[in-house]
Order: C-alpha cells, then structure tokens, then sequence
C-alpha cells in the first residue's frame, strides 16, 4: 500500500474483530478490515461507515484443528459436520479425555464459533449460556445456561484464552491446561481460519512462530446435509473507511478520510486482488479467494466477425464469488468498446439481471474494436436475518477483452440517371459511429478500370447518402464503396450498367446554406440568365430517413424528391436566395432544380445532406 500511495504510512494493528469495532467507534483508526456480519451490522446502523456497506476484500474458510490421538473421534465421524465434531469434543471433555480452546470475547472466529455452539443447543450433557446480540450472538459453553454471565463460568474442558489467532493455536498446540481425567495428554481442539494454520505451518511465512506440530485439520468443509449446511466455515473479510461525520465535534478525533478510502481502493483494485491467488503459494486450495468484483460467466460471447448492422446477443450470469450470497438480482449489466489505453468506455449496451443473475444483452457493433461485459459497483443484502441487515459492496467487474471485426455493409443502393449526371442514394451499415467514414463512388466505361468520381463524407451518425456525379453521355458502370478506416472493414457492390443521357446546358449551383430553428437560407446561381421574369428554382427534399428502413432499404427504382420550397427569379437575374423549413430532428437530402424554358432543358444541383437543428 505505501509502495502505491507513497503520500500515506500504514499502521497495522492486530486484535480481533470486536476490539477492532469498538477502537474505530473510538476513532483511533480510519481504517477497518473484520470479519464479522453480526457486528459488522451493527457498527454501519450507528453511522461509523462513511460507505453505505463494508467493501467486499476476500474469503476463506474455517477449520477444525486436533491432536493425532483424536480423542473425540472427530476425524473418523465427523469431518464434515462442524456443529457434531464440537458436541463429540464437549462429550470427550465431560469425560475428561478433550480439551477445546476458545479465543474468548468477540474476534470474528468466537462469533462464529458461537454460531456453531448454538447449532448443538439441547445436546444431552452440553450446557449453552446465550451470548448478547451486542457480542454477535448464538451461544457458548457454560456451567449455567440462560444469559452468559459477564464473568467467565466455563466447564473444565472450556478454555477462553484472550489471545489473537495465531498464539491461540500455539496455545493449542502446548495444550498446557488441565482437565480432570486427561493425565497430561495432548488433547486439545481449536477452532481457526485455515489461512493462520497454513501460515503457521509455512516457513516463508511463519515470522519465527513456532509451528503447531501437535495438530491437524481433523473437520473442514461442512457437508450440505449437516447441521448449518455446506456454507456454515465460510468467513468473509471486508474492509471499512470510517466516516468522520460520526466524529463531528470532538476535536480529539482526527479520521484520514483521504488515507482511508485510498486504503479500501488499494484492497479491491485487480493488482492486489490478484496477489491473493498465489499468498502462500497454494494454488489447487488457496486459504483466501479474492471476492472484491462480482465474476461474470459469458455462455454466448462476441462474435470474432460482424456485418454491419447485425445484431449480437451477448448472454450470460454475473455472481458473488462468495458461496452461499444470495443471487445478483436486478443489477445492470453493460457492454463497453474498450478505448485506447485499455480502459472500458462508456456503455453502449445494457440489460438487467433476472432473478437468477442472468442476464442477455442484444446490440449492434457499430466499429472494429474490443469490448468487455462489465457491471457497475453493487450494493447488495447478504443476511436480511441480521437484525440490522448485513449488506456489503461489490465493486465493479469486466471480462476480458474480446475483439469484433465490423464488415462495413450497403444496402439500398439506388442509381438514377440524369441528363449529364448520375444520383446515387443508399444507406450503410452500421449506421453511426463514423470517425472518417466515406461513401465512394467509382466508375469505367465499356472498357477500362474503375475510378473515383465523387465522394461523400459521412458525419458520425449518418446512414443515408446521396452523391450526384457528372458523367457524359453513353452507358457506364458504376461501383458504390464504403469505408471508415479502422472501424470497419470496407465493402463494395457489384458494378451497375447505367446509360447517362446527355447534359442540359442549363446549370444551378448553391454558394451558401444555413439551417437554424428548421428553417434554412439557400443563395446559389443559375445559368443562362432567364430571358424573363417568374422563372422557378426548386428546392427538392427526400427524407433520408426512411432510407434506412429495411422496406425501403431493400427495394428498387429511383429515389422520390418533393418540393420543399420555391422561388421565382426575375428575369435576367444570376443569383436566387430561397428559404424554406424542415421539420427539426430530421435528416434530409436536398437538391436544386431549375427550368429556364426553351432548349437549355431542366438543370439539377446542389445536391446536399442535411440534419435539420
């Protein structure tokens, strides 16, 4: 943490977790790493969390340490029935044969060992005190029943040391304690999280510890069929920034917000997360499994080629990493284009879980990229049993990087032959997220090979075209390219025989257009001059956007421009100003047209895309 946030210097300061509560509820600290739900609960109700929840960090499992002798029988009959293997101890230990050795107080693991204690309640020959909600509850061995006494009243076999994890097992280990009818044998139980004993009993990370020879694990992993079910030795870490808003007033108190959450962001970033896999070395049964970010499981993943335009469903299940945590219900699940850097961009796609944590996700890719699956931080409710409720946060997920080739597709293309030019008009796929997409035409006579005539630029989210190119007159091939280098993968048609007739010597140009509010402000010329005055100029629109529907897209024949607005130009005049509106949020293809009358024939312009603002 220092090495990352230099700014910052971690104090560590070990004890368990109830004595870690009660010094952050003091302020001494600005930081909190527990485990325990049951108190836990309690100390967000009371406003010591500057987060809504506990940060989710990681999770082991406990176990259950014993001699070689084994006088419980604990090995043989009980491995995976935590609750039988502590009443098969208590039995031993009123027979004088066993000794169990308890951390006492409230660490996280007494709290769950009460928890257990409490599964054996109304065994014949064990008596149960019941602990105070306040100290986590359940219930613990005890010379009386009713209310646990505030004085320890322990049976001879029960033994409550005060010490932290590790030393409570080393004191397990010497099993220097007296029990009537035991004669000096080593027989004592210790109920620990596996992490310490496979740290104790590792030499990289024993720290001069001495390690627990006499004892082993005799019960681990309880089974689904026993009492508490195949979840009951899961233990959960989470880590807590204190809120100093708890503090306000008490000028003795000084919280490290800034330190605090940095802390928590360090804990659940991936680069310690990931360290976590390999602490001690283990790989096939790790003591900690990081648990920061829920997993996502992808069962239909992205397709490694797409036509531009097609749709791709991306299916799949986001889950708690932690065994036992209700299911991920109603959370958002998105789809981003990875950016430059490696960072997820902003959605582009999203959907809901359902019940089970499942979700699907249906999109088209509109550029050649890479894209994750990625989930925003979750607050979820792990125990509503809890009174408070026990909720935590997850922090945001992303799968890996996958990468999508777009194939850049034309649909609708429609070639319309005019006196002296060409229209072409169509739509492509996909049909925004242009960066410099362009739409080519091309074309050759009877002979030769093809070449560029015009081309149309298209802003990001265009679909439609319509480019006018000057041809003379006879039959000509034409070829439509699109291509946005870089985004998608270029694509061309088929080559279109068309006959041009030949060109009008009447011509009409546009010198300036200005759109605002849905009205727009056209000023071109015309030639030759009309020889009288009432001569009309038109301003033809096509809405482009039908263009882009499938009906449309896919038929045939020439596109149908309406007139928008007219003018009359007086005689002898060059230059014409129009104005006409258009409905705002459309986009429309606009073109000009002009009849001086006589043998000059009809002149066509200023063809035009337009979005209307």
């Amino acid at each position: 943490f220092e090495k990352a946030y230099p700014a910052f210097t971690l104090k560590y300061v070990s004890v368990g977790t109830g004595v870690a509560i009660n010094d952050a509820e003091s302020g001494v600290a600005s930081a909190l790493l527990v485990h325990a739900a049951a108190l836990e609960n309690q100390f967000v109700a009371q406003g010591f969390s500057k987060e809504r929840f506990g940060r989710a960090i990681f999770y082991g499992d406990y176990v259950l340490l014993g001699p070689a002798s084994d006088p419980a029988g604990v090995l043989a009959n009980a491995p995976h029935d935590m609750a039988t293997a502590f009443a098969r101890i208590a039995a031993a230990g009123a027979a004088g044969k066993a000794d169990f050795v308890s951390r006492g107080g409230t660490p996280g693991t007494t709290v769950q060992e009460h928890a257990i204690w409490a599964l054996d309640a109304g065994t014949a020959g064990l008596t149960l005190c019941n602990v105070s909600d306040t100290n986590g509850g359940g219930e613990a061995p005890s010379t009386a029943s009713g209310a646990c006494p505030t004085t320890t009243s322990n049976p001879p076999w029960y033994h409550t040391t005060g010490l932290t994890q590790g030393p409570n097992i080393e004191a397990a280990n010497t099993c220097n304690f007296t029990n009537a009818g035991n004669n000096g044998a080593n027989d004592c139980y210790v109920f620990t999280d596996r992490g310490t004993f496979q740290c104790l009993t590792s030499a990289a990370c024993a720290g001069g510890s001495v390690a627990p020879s006499n004892l082993r694990i005799v019960a681990r992993d309880n089974s689904a069929t026993a009492k508490g079910g195949q979840n009951l030795l899961i233990n959960s870490f989470h880590a807590y920034a204190i809120n100093p808003a708890a503090f306000a007033g008490n000028p003795n108190v000084q919280i490290n917000s800034t330190a605090a959450t940095d802390f928590l962001n360090f804990l659940t970033s991936p680069s310690f997360q990931a360290q976590l896999k390999s602490f001690l070395g283990s790989t096939s049964d790790p003591p900690f499994i990081a648990d920061a970010s829920p997993k996502i499981t992808i069962t239909s993943g992205f397709p490694g080629k797409v036509q531009g335009g097609k749709k791709v469903t991306i299916s799949g299940s986001i889950a708690n990493v932690v065994p036992g945590t209700p299911a991920l219900a109603n959370q958002t699940v998105s789809v981003n284009e990875v950016l430059t850097g490696g960072l997820p961009g902003l959605p582009i796609a999203s959907g809901k879980t359902n019940s089970a944590g499942a979700f699907s996700i249906t999109f088209s890719p509109t550029s050649t990229g890479s894209y994750v699956v990625t989930t925003n931080q979750i607050t979820q409710i792990e125990n509503s049993l809890l009174n408070p409720v026990f909720g935590d946060l997850l922090q945001p997920a992303s799968t890996a990087a996958s990468k999508v080739t777009v194939q850049g597709a034309l649909q609708g293309v429609s070639y319309s032959a005019f006196p002296g030019r060409v229209l072409v008009t169509g739509t492509v796929l996909p049909g925004s997220g242009h960066v410099k997409g362009t739409v080519v035409v091309l074309a050759r006579g009877k002979k030769g090979r093809f070449r560029k005539i015009a081309t149309s630029f298209l802003g990001s989210g265009d679909h439609a075209f319509a480019i006018s190119a000057a041809r003379s007159k006879g039959t000509w091939f034409f070829e439509v390219r699109y291509q946005d280098p870089g985004t998608v993968l270029a694509t061309t048609t088929r080559a279109k025989k068309l006959f041009v007739p030949a060109r009008d010597s009447a011509g009409i140009t546009t010198s300036s257009f200005k759109v605002k509010n849905g009205r727009f402000t056209l000023k071109g010329r015309i030639a030759p001059k009309p020889s009288r005055s009432g001569t009309i100029v038109q301003v033809l629109g096509l809405d482009a956007g039908p263009l882009n529907a499938s009906a449309q897209a896919t038929g045939g024949g020439s596109p149908r421009f309406r007139v928008i607005a007219t003018v009359r130009v007086r005689g002898g005049a060059t230059k014409f100003m129009v104005r006409g509106g258009l409905k705002r949020g459309e986009h429309w293809i606009l073109e000009l047209k002009y009849e001086p009358g006589g043998a000059a024939g009809s002149a066509y312009g200023g063809l035009r895309s337009v979005r209307v603002t």
